[in-house]
């Protein structure tokens, strides 16, 4: 277990009914713990899933003798047998609470006597190095493809040269915190990941910060212009209309405390969408001259500026069915 992390291990199972384990084991292991999905080779191994045809074969059988870390076997056999006295899971899953007993049962206690027997596990802590150098230098093309991950395990792998991330199947809607880290994709590391799906990259960034409030410093102050190069896409519909504003703003390059004042929102929503679009690589600072939003030379009539506002919004409602 690293620090509040469980370390998980998949083994003799098909790529499409191990995305379903993983998504049915982060719904039943509390939230508190991260997961780690490892290779069957690493030596930290906290649980492991295996293919019930494996179990009795000699390396199996000594990783289990070494750790005495608890096991679940995984059968596509008709069965109906108590997971907590025969530890396996039969396929397709269906037995909910008695999976969330063994949980407790098993996983959890196995590691709470881990804990007690060595050095008390202190939590991953966060790192100051979440800036705009830090999030230029992950893009970087020569990078190829990177492990991103965080103190609750892996986020992605991405390949900064095709722009796409491949996700962990039970964190396709989430956010993250000032652990975000990265660091050299390994192969052992394609096991943490789901491949069924291409995300693109940019749209992914950019929906991973719009939803983690603790990087809206990386915006610029209020008092800064900033133009983008391309409307961000919001993943989920709740945040299509306002964003689909913002986007409709700062397109033109616009001031961030005009926007906030036109659009009646909160400076640091405002903040939030340019702190998003700059880890996503999408705009960057422009001079007051270089923006174009509601640009006039007769500031005395702000009633015809808020007259075109509307016709504009009103015409992308239209566009886009809002």
């Amino acid at each position: 277990m690293n620090g509040h992390c469980i370390n998980i291990a998949i083994s003799g199972i098909s790529l499409k009914v191990s995305d379903e384990l993983k998504i049915e084991l982060r719904k039943t292991i509390p939230h508190e713990f991260g997961i780690n999905w490892i290779n069957i080779a690493d030596p930290n191994i906290d649980l492991l899933l295996i293919n019930e045809n494996f179990f009795d074969t000699e390396g199996i059988q000594r990783i289990l003798e070494e750790k005495q870390l608890p096991c679940l076997k995984v059968s596509k056999g008709q069965g109906t047998c108590n997971i907590e006295e025969h530890n396996t899971l039969y396929l397709p899953f269906q037995q909910t609470d008695a999976l969330k007993n063994w949980i407790h049962l098993r996983l959890l206690s196995y590691l709470s006597n881990q804990q007690s027997q060595h050095t008390k596990i202190e939590p991953v802590s966060g790192h100051d190095a979440v800036n705009k150098k830090f999030l230029t230098d992950m893009l970087n093309p020569e990078n190829a493809r990177l492990h991103l991950f965080d103190d609750h395990g892996t986020l992605a792998i991405i390949d900064t040269r095709s722009q796409i991330a491949w996700l962990e199947p039970t964190r396709t809607q989430t956010q993250t915190n000032h652990s975000f880290n990265y660091e050299f994709a390994t192969t052992s590391d394609f096991t943490k990941v789901s491949r069924k799906v291409e995300y693109n990259l940019q749209d992914w960034l950019w929906n991973l910060f719009w939803h983690s409030l603790e990087f809206q410093r990386l915006a610029p102050n209020e008092s800064e212009y900033y133009k983008i190069e391309y409307w961000p896409q919001p993943a989920q519909s709740s945040d299509r209309k306002i964003t689909l504003h913002l986007s409709a703003c700062f397109i033109q390059g616009a001031q961030l405390s005009q926007v906030a004042t036109q659009l009646k929102l909160p400076i640091q929503t405002v903040q939030q969408f340019i702190a998003a679009c700059i880890v996503s690589n999408n705009g960057g600072i422009i001079t007051a001259s270089e923006s174009h939003y509601l640009q006039t030379e007769t500031a005395e009539q702000p009633a015809e500026q808020q007259g075109f506002l509307n016709k504009f919004f009103g015409k992308i409602r239209r566009r886009f069915g809002l």
